[in-house]
């Protein structure tokens, strides 16, 4: 990593700071899935912890961690094609199990607009790029809600989402959603173009008026881990 990149990593966690927005400390926070995971309270995790990984885009490496050393399953969800299509040409654990469905304030169909990138997987509701004249897809999408009731699941230890700014909505909607949910892990957009650190500190602010405590902030600023207290 460049003195270049630590430098503007470090700004960014001040800002964070100046805000107020500070993690508590916790011995029993742990990464998996190196570069590409998260962090979690693996005391709160056994074998039958239900996990939902909601997000694939092309990169697995925290599923399968804690598939290989939790020994837990992974509900997935992804609706956008290319994602789609890259989990079918992996070689996949029987724990994995995915759904090509996405993750929104309600059921329906979302808009995505295409990553810049043709070898991208980020698909996202929000035109960070500012083309309005990209052609946009539609794909499906359900609320926690129906999901978790279609899965027959009444409490979800993690709730991981990686949705390219549609989080802001799904946390405006969480206390509707009739699931006991134990840690969330979120990656944050600010950095896109009509998302603020504001609306960051404001999901953050109705996260703890349900009870999470904010217990981690990756290097990198936007990624969030929370457990419920």
């Amino acid at each position: 990593m460049s003195i270049f990149t630590k430098s503007k990593q470090r700004y960014r966690k001040k800002k964070l700071e100046r805000l107020g927005i500070i993690p508590s400390k916790i011995d029993t926070a742990k990464l998996y899935g190196d570069d590409h995971g998260w962090v979690i309270d693996y005391s709160r995790i056994v074998p039958e912890s239900i996990i939902y990984s909601v997000g694939v885009g092309s990169n697995i490496d925290f599923d399968l961690a804690l598939i290989k050393e939790l020994k837990t399953e992974i509900f997935a969800f992804d609706p956008t094609p290319r994602s789609i299509d890259w989990v079918k040409e992996q070689d996949l654990p029987g724990e994995f199990k995915f759904f090509p469905l996405g993750l929104g304030s309600k059921d329906g169909e979302m808009e995505f607009f295409p990553p810049s990138r043709e070898s991208s997987t980020h698909f996202s509701p929000i035109d960070r790029y500012n083309n309005k004249n990209v052609e946009t897809i539609k794909a499906p999408v359900k609320s926690l809600k129906s999901i978790s009731q279609e899965l027959g699941h009444k409490t979800i230890d993690i709730l991981k989402m990686d949705i390219e700014g549609a989080e802001y909505d799904v946390i405006d909607n969480l206390k509707d959603q009739e699931v006991e949910i134990n840690q969330i892990l979120i990656e944050f957009h600010h950095m896109y173009k009509g998302i603020s650190l504001e609306d960051t500190r404001s999901a953050i602010d109705k996260l703890n008026s349900l009870g999470f405590e904010l217990f981690h902030i990756s290097d990198r600023t936007y990624e969030f881990s929370f457990r419920k207290i």
